[in-house]
């Protein structure tokens, strides 16, 4: 027999939780939690619970948000968005060890699909939680975890060429700030390996050229950087201050020229 046409629309369950958002983000919070409620009660999963959770949060109902994260949990332990949200919910709450709770749950071996230990067939569907964890870890002023966690975020990163690029720019942005140049430019260089066009990386790498007195490769990255993204504002920035500390002033004056009609 012949397969049934697939439908050009989403499942129901989909519809209401983009509803619900609609709803949420025109301030008709009573009417969103309807949909919520519908979308979940339709099959939609973690992301009905977050919309949702986040509504009841903006609501002062901050036992109730709690109660439908972990309710979104239960369902979709694999879902790595759903506990970044949750960590960050705590996080606003101020509870910082509560936060850090919930990423080392998440990334227990067996916990869910998305972290099921760090060995195994499922290692590339990590990164995103990696990621949120790491960037947690760096508003919390700890560094030196924020970049391991980023680095295990983008070796583990394999399967996802965005969340592997993402990964690479915040450990190589760590490393900056560490003045570790080399590292940096090691870390931006492997995130251009799999993303090519990235104008952050492209960025990075310039900035770790320009620490390193390396102007005619930092210029050509530069120079990438605000073709891939004319509107890229940070790029043009950098640019310019290399050229004015070269004493390149007409280049750096009509390079902020540029940026400006650019941006």
């Amino acid at each position: 027999s012949e397969a049934a046409p697939l439908s050009p629309l989403p499942a129901a369950g989909h519809l209401f939780q983009c509803r619900g958002a609609l709803l949420h983000r025109a301030g008709r919070l009573e009417a969103a939690r309807a949909a919520y409620r519908s979308a979940v009660r339709h099959g939609c999963g973690a992301p009905a619970f977050v919309g949702w959770a986040l509504l009841e949060e903006e609501a002062g109902e901050h036992g109730e948000a709690a109660g439908l994260f972990s309710r979104g949990a239960d369902l979709e332990p694999e879902h790595a968005p759903l506990h970044n949200a949750h960590a960050a919910f705590a996080e606003r709450r101020g509870d910082t060890d509560g936060a850090r709770s919930i990423f080392r749950a998440a990334c227990r071996p067996g916990a869910c699909g998305q972290a099921r230990s760090f060995v195994g067939p499922d290692l590339s569907r990590c990164s995103a939680l990696l990621h949120g964890w790491g960037q947690f870890e760096q508003r919390a002023g700890y560094e030196r975890r924020a970049a391991v966690l980023f680095e295990r975020a983008a070796r583990l990163g394999r399967g996802c060429a965005d969340d592997c690029a993402r990964a690479w720019h915040a450990l190589g942005s760590v490393r900056l700030r560490q003045r570790r140049w080399d590292d940096a430019l090691e870390a931006f260089e492997r995130g251009l390996a799999g993303s090519p066009r990235s104008s952050p990386l492209l960025l990075g790498a310039g900035l770790a050229r320009a620490s390193l007195q390396q102007h005619e490769p930092a210029r050509e990255l530069f120079r990438r950087a605000v073709a891939e993204e004319p509107r890229h504002g940070r790029a043009w920035r950098a640019w310019g201050v290399m050229e004015a500390r070269l004493g390149e002033v007409e280049q750096a004056r009509r390079g902020y020229s540029d940026g400006v009609r650019s941006c």
